[in-house]
C-alpha cells in the first residue's frame, strides 16, 4: 500500500470516527491509530486541511458508580493524557458519577475504551496478587494493601503511556503544528462551553505499604495499552469498591 493509499484510508477512517455509533466511532479511531504505526506515519503525514476539517472535540464517558477512588483517578489522568484529551469527573442529572475524556474523536473514543480495558486488568492482577500481600504484609490491612497496589500499578502505566506516545507526540507538534493547535482550541472551547465551571482537586499525600506499592509497579509493567474494540464493551466494565 503506497503512502498515498494510506493517508485516504486514515482520513475516512478518521471521518467514521465521528460516528453516533459509540462502538463504530472507537473502532474507526482504533483502526486509523493502527494503520498510522503499521506504516511507520504521524498525524504529521497527514493533509492538515483535510484533518483540521474532519476533526472536532467530543466527549466519550465512563460510568465508575458512586466513589471514585485515588487510583482511578490516576488513571484518568494518566489516560487522558496519553491520547491527547481533557478529563473531568462529574455528576449528571443524579446518576453515578461520570469520567469524561474531552478530545477528538479519535482519541476520546479510544481513551475511554483504553481505560475500561486498563481498569479490568489491573482488578485482575490486584486479585492474583492480593492473597499473597495479606499473607506477607500482616501489618496492613486488606484495603490499605489493595490501593497501595493499585497505586503503585497505576504509576508504571502512567510511564508505559509516556513511553508510548513521546515520540510520536514530538513528530506531531514539529510537522503539524497547525493540527495541534486546531485539536488544542476545539477542546478548551468545548471545555469553557460544557463546563464552564470546573473545580480543579489536588491530591494529598497518605502512608501507603511500599511492598504492595512497588508489587503493583511491577506487574503493571506487562500490560499492553493497545487492547482490541470487541463489538460491546459495557458489560464487561465491572467496578470494585
Amino acid at each position: 500500500m503506497t503512502k498515498e493509499e494510506v493517508v485516504s484510508k486514515v482520513r475516512k477512517l478518521f471521518e467514521l470516527s465521528n460516528s453516533a455509533n459509540e462502538n463504530e466511532a472507537a473502532l474507526a479511531a482504533a483502526k486509523a491509530r493502527e494503520f498510522l504505526s503499521r506504516y511507520n506515519l504521524s498525524m504529521a503525514d497527514l493533509p492538515t486541511d483535510d484533518m483540521t476539517r474532519v476533526i472536532a472535540a467530543t466527549e466519550a464517558c465512563v460510568q465508575v458508580g458512586k466513589v471514585v477512588h485515588n487510583w482511578v483517578k490516576g488513571l484518568l489522568i494518566h489516560t487522558a493524557h496519553g491520547f491527547e484529551c481533557e478529563h473531568i469527573i462529574h455528576r449528571r442529572h443524579g446518576c453515578d458519577l461520570t469520567l469524561s475524556f474531552i478530545g477528538t474523536a479519535a482519541d476520546a473514543e479510544v481513551a475511554a475504551y483504553t481505560f475500561q480495558f486498563v481498569y479490568r486488568e489491573l482488578i485482575r492482577l490486584l486479585q492474583r496478587a492480593l492473597p499473597n500481600l495479606k499473607r506477607e504484609h500482616t501489618g496492613w490491612s486488606t484495603a490499605a494493601l489493595r490501593y497501595a497496589y493499585l497505586d503503585g500499578a497505576v504509576k508504571r502505566i502512567g510511564e508505559k503511556f509516556w513511553e508510548h506516545t513521546q515520540t510520536i507526540r514530538a513528530a506531531e507538534r514539529k510537522g503539524c503544528k497547525e493540527l495541534v493547535l486546531a485539536k488544542e482550541q476545539m477542546i478548551k472551547s468545548y471545555m469553557d462551553k460544557a463546563f464552564p465551571n470546573i473545580r480543579r482537586e489536588y491530591a494529598r499525600g497518605r502512608f501507603v505499604s511500599a511492598g504492595a506499592f512497588d508489587k503493583g509497579y511491577r506487574d503493571a509493567g506487562s500490560l499492553s495499552l493497545r487492547p482490541g474494540i470487541p463489538g460491546k464493551d459495557s458489560d464487561m466494565f465491572a467496578v470494585t469498591g
